[in-house]
């Protein structure tokens, strides 16, 4: 279970596979959540304007690999679902991931796999089939964090054509190329594998995070909070 800063006083049904055909849907119920005061505004992001120029420089010179951004040969891989429209995905993306990259992914340490996955609306499609498409361009982490810095409220349709055009280009992608293959059989396949895998890790919202250590079987990452310093405390721990 995970914990924020703030009580999250939201019931989610996780529905990972209705949309992109995959005939058993996982549904699992993510229940409130974390410690602090009640909010009205718990569902809404933090804001940053469209217009806040993405942070570029600490995916710079990271190896990316369609999915997976570092070293093939890093000890241990970090596999983080996320859903575009997620507020909590934001933020531990924005805030915690630059951290991440610095003190475990550049210097080899492990690598990160993105598993991306629809739990908040249908609109979460479109973006998901972006950066995915992304990946054929190596810049699928780049993508995500250019849309999570244009984020609007959830289910309010704000992943458009246009946004993503925006974002690709903030990113440095091909948005022709990005749009081209979003639709293709070969991102739904992606899609229903991260489906498929989401049961097989019983995730039970997003942000989740599993950490994989061969020969040892994939476990949870268990974590209290999605600051940088109580993530990479529990995530230190983990490694030991």
């Amino acid at each position: 279970m995970l914990g924020h800063a703030v009580r999250v006083q939201r019931n989610r049904l996780l529905m990972l596979a209705g949309a992109v055909g995959v005939a058993a849907v996982v549904v699992i119920v993510l229940i409130a959540i974390g410690a602090g005061s009640d909010s009205k505004s718990d569902n809404t992001p933090s804001t940053t304007s469209a217009a806040a120029p993405v942070e570029k420089s600490f995916l710079a010179g990271v190896p990316q690999h369609g999915d997976t951004l570092g070293s093939p040969d890093a000890p241990a891989t970090l596999i983080v679902y996320e859903d575009p429209q997620c507020p909590f995905c934001r933020d531990w993306s924005l805030q915690t991931l630059p951290s991440v990259v610095r003190n475990y992914v550049k210097p080899g340490r492990l690598n990160l796999v993105y598993r991306g996955v629809q739990i908040i609306g249908p609109n979460s499609q479109e973006g998901l089939r972006a950066i995915y498409a992304a990946g054929r361009q190596n810049k699928l982490w780049n993508l995500s964090d250019a849309l999570y810095r244009r984020q609007g409220p959830e289910n309010s349709g704000w992943i458009t054509d246009a946004a993503i055009g925006e974002a690709a280009a903030s990113a440095g992608a091909d948005a022709a190329a990005i749009r081209a293959a979003a639709p293709t059989a070969a991102v739904s396949a992606q899609l229903r594998h991260a489906a498929v895998q989401a049961s097989v890790d019983r995730v039970p919202g997003t942000p989740t995070f599993v950490l994989r250590r061969p020969p040892a079987l994939p476990q949870p990452l268990q974590v209290t909070g999605l600051d940088a310093a109580t993530f990479e405390s529990q995530l230190a721990a983990a490694l030991q």
